[in-house]
């Protein structure tokens, strides 16, 4: 008999490329793989699984959805700090950006870059080997998809050096 692990539940709306976006569930593991706690949404979608299951609510079934074609990941402002980014995320500089997608919309908020002291730019930064970043928005955090970006238009920057923190005030 198979065994069954106790998932976090995360709500969540997940836009795909070319589709509308869905509100829904992500699992998370209870265990986070490098930290204590659970594992975090920038963690399961950093992962190298190609798959993410995604439960639609009220009985709707799930959907396995290709991790490259996911555009964006929305946990809104009610969701906990600490299942968004792990602990060890330390925002290192921010940037005001305005992102164009693949399939022709846009989005806009405040760019959390986790970059080495001898890096500061917004392009060293989506150089950077992990698919999804962190972007406030008024409606929450945002985890983008590089992938599914065509192009990011820095509107401002300022330098910081403070832990991620989802609760505090936006800039613009």
């Amino acid at each position: 008999m198979a065994e069954f692990v106790d998932k976090q539940r995360l709500a969540v709306r997940v836009c795909m490329a070319w589709g509308e976006p869905l509100d829904g569930t992500l699992m998370l593991a209870p265990q986070a793989q490098f930290h204590d706690g659970p594992e975090t949404l920038l963690e399961r979608l950093n992962t190298p699984d190609r798959v993410v299951p995604f439960q639609l609510p009220e009985g709707g079934g799930t959907l396995l959805l290709m991790r490259d074609a996911i555009e964006w990941v929305l946990a809104g402002n009610e969701v906990d700090p600490s299942l968004v980014a792990p602990p060890r995320y330390r925002v290192t500089r921010e940037e005001q950006v305005r992102l164009s997608f693949l399939a022709g919309g846009e989005l806009s908020g405040l760019l959390q870059m986790e970059l080495p002291e001898m890096f500061s730019r917004a392009s060293d930064f989506l150089n950077g080997a992990e698919d999804f970043f962190p972007l406030l928005a008024a409606t929450g955090v945002v985890m983008v998809n590089k992938r599914q970006v065509v192009q990011t238009h820095v509107l401002s920057s300022a330098p910081v050096t403070v832990s991620f923190d989802p609760s505090r005030d936006l800039i613009g």
